[in-house]
């Protein structure tokens, strides 16, 4: 009985102990976090948030106080204010230290440097500290450009853009329709998501393309090498498949500067 009863608390005792640890590293890990990013919650005033549907995207995006370079995005979706947010460390790509201008905006047709009917965007706020919590944000106006101080944007040269010739395969050639739209992307192969985005309303196959400096997302500068994406869009959704639309993707990253690049798309776009 007694060597029943030893084993049983030290049983216990072990249990209690992982459990005890297990706790304390998610405190930590959250603490962390909460130290590292600002979160709150954001609402749209009175007569603002009306054109808002579930498909909409809600672009979180953090500055720099001093170069207003673009430090951290996140993007919500669904968006249905009022809604809870959380941006920071987890969002950037480098180490984020002190206080960030911060400013959110909505996107219904995948490309957030464009406005587009229907589309809310707030203030650009004064300086936030790291691990400030109990933001009230309020989108309170339709989006028609980003703030005047955001709205400087380089010219695009040969060595800070990525220009070519995109075409269909034959196979897939009797997909593309007059009404499509080709959405051209550049993807940040550390961040995983898009940097630079351009649509082209009026296309017709083979289409000469160019994408660079000046269709960076937040005037953030393109440095490096980047995933190529190229693809028709029949939903005004470019993040959303349908039947027919088709894709292509860059074999290898390409660095600015590449001209002449014959790009084809040769997939069913599914996503």
């Amino acid at each position: 009985m007694r060597k029943n009863k030893l084993i049983f608390w030290c049983a216990f005792a072990v249990f209690s102990g992982l459990t005890i640890y297990a706790l304390w590293n998610e405190i930590s890990r959250d603490t962390a976090k909460l130290e590292h990013s600002i979160s709150g919650v954001i609402l749209t005033v009175l007569g603002i948030g009306s054109g808002i549907v579930k498909t909409d995207n809600a672009h979180v995006l953090l500055f720099d106080p001093e170069t207003l370079e673009l430090a951290a995005s996140r993007i919500l979706n669904p968006f249905l204010p009022p809604i809870t947010f959380s941006v920071g460390q987890a969002d950037a790509n480098r180490q984020l230290r002190g206080s960030y201008r911060m400013l959110v905006l909505t996107d219904k047709d995948g490309n957030p440097n464009r406005p587009t009917v229907g589309e809310i965007i707030g203030p650009l706020t004064e300086s936030i500290p790291l691990g400030t919590e109990g933001v009230e944000y309020h989108l309170d106006r339709p989006f028609r450009s980003f703030p005047e101080e955001l709205m400087y944007r380089e010219t695009d040269s040969p060595e800070t853009s990525i220009s070519g010739i995109v075409k269909s395969s034959p196979n897939l050639s009797d997909k593309v329709g007059p009404e499509d739209r080709l959405v051209i992307m550049l993807f940040d192969p550390e961040k995983g998501r898009p940097v630079a985005v351009k649509i082209l309303e009026n296309f017709k196959l083979p289409q000469k393309f160019t994408i660079g400096q000046s269709n960076a997302f937040g005037n953030n500068p393109l440095e490096g090498k980047f995933s190529l994406r190229i693809l028709t869009d029949k939903n005004n959704q470019p993040f959303q498949s349908v039947p027919g639309e088709i894709i292509g993707r860059s074999k290898k990253l390409i660095s600015l500067g590449v001209k002449n690049l014959e790009f084809v798309m040769d997939q069913d776009y599914i996503r």
